[in-house]
């Protein structure tokens, strides 16, 4: 089309003019003029044809066609593309798609008016985009768009014709795969019961901290922990309840933790505490801490009737007491190894003698 009339009508006009100078020449030239007309006529049909069929393509194509200015305003949507949306051609041009079929937040949290506003200073940055799109029933849906750039021959932007696919389903799929790999990958170093890390994941974990503690030179400290007496829980009150206590005993644990810090299911009701950046005397404070949060916590509470428990500590230091995992967990091992020996609910430091004994 130019200049809003379709191809054969300049192609028409063209043959009038030709008609019309016709008059004014010689006769000898009137067979080449007749000759020339019908040429004409001939191409014009074609054209004609051929425009009939280019439209009825755009229209039945099981694709998005659209059509937009250099100011975001609809110029045309193709029939498929009103089905999908659910508008009507004429609701629709002249309207910004902003609002209306791309919605100002994509549900990730990307601004889409931002996005619109630079492809439109620079379609060539999106000539294949992916984004959020928007039905009138407000339905979400993702479309990937192929975005082709008019220009004119000064080199500015006419309109934007864009074709695009429905790619709901497979996004969806895709979030959903990437959700399933991460629950799994979470499973794989989690502890099913207590959400904590597990043991897989400490032996990793504690590898990377003494590789990254020995290049900066710094110190971190392990809290080995041991629920005394927990086998009189579970023959009083038996293995549910016993698994109930377990997982409130981590919920404990973990509220007593700020980040970098992080704890283990270690084994049964054992816990392992890894305590990035802190050396021995602020290691055995955050077990005296965790140990008075145990101790004044009434367990099994919606049960009806609560259980009192109490904990044994062990504490190792890199790299004073162990420049390795396997010496650094075998000393942690064996300090509360040294409080369970020697009475138990107390907190006791590799190689050091018991630091706090129980009141009960």
């Amino acid at each position: 089309m130019l200049d809003g009339r379709p191809i054969g009508a300049h192609l028409e006009a063209a043959g009038a003019a030709v008609l019309n100078c016709s008059t004014m020449a010689p006769r000898r030239d009137l067979p080449a003029l007749r000759e020339e007309i019908a040429l004409l006529q001939r191409e014009v049909a074609a054209l004609r044809s051929a425009e009939a069929t280019y439209r009825e393509i755009v229209h039945r194509t099981n694709s998005i066609v659209l059509r937009w200015d250099p100011e975001g305003r609809v110029i045309f949507l193709n029939e498929f593309g009103q089905r999908f949306f659910g508008y009507t051609n004429e609701e629709v041009v002249g309207r910004s798609v902003l609002g209306l079929i791309v919605p100002d937040t994509e549900s990730s949290g990307r601004d889409l008016v931002a996005m619109i506003h630079d492809l439109l200073r620079h379609p060539e940055r999106y000539l294949s985009n992916e984004n959020e799109n928007m039905r009138r029933d407000g339905e979400r849906v993702w479309i990937t768009w192929r975005n082709t750039p008019i220009i004119d021959a000064e080199g500015r932007l006419v309109e934007i014709l864009s074709s695009g696919i429905d790619t709901t389903d497979h996004k969806r799929a895709e979030d959903a795969l990437r959700a399933s790999e991460e629950r799994f990958r979470q499973l794989s170093v989690r502890d099913d019961l207590t959400g904590l890390y597990n043991t897989r994941y400490l032996y990793q974990a504690l590898d990377a901290l003494i590789a990254s503690s020995a290049a900066a030179g710094t110190s971190f400290s392990v809290l080995f922990i041991d629920l005394d007496h927990f086998k009189r829980v579970v023959d009083a009150r038996g293995h549910l309840n016993g698994s109930r206590a377990i997982q409130e005993v981590a919920a404990t644990i973990r509220s007593c933790l700020d980040p970098p810090a992080w704890a283990v299911a270690y084994a049964g009701d054992e816990f392992v505490v890894v305590l990035p950046g802190l050396a021995r005397q602020a290691a055995l404070d955050k077990a005296g801490e965790i140990r008075a949060r145990i101790r004044e916590t009434a367990y099994l509470a919606a049960t009806g009737r609560t259980a009192r428990l109490a904990a044994s500590f062990g504490v190792a230091t890199y790299p004073d007491d162990a420049r390795d995992l396997e010496g650094l967990l075998a000393l942690g091992d064996q300090a509360l190894f040294s409080v369970k020996r020697s009475g138990r609910d107390g907190i006791a430091a590799a190689g050091r003698r018991r630091t706090s004994a129980s009141t009960r």
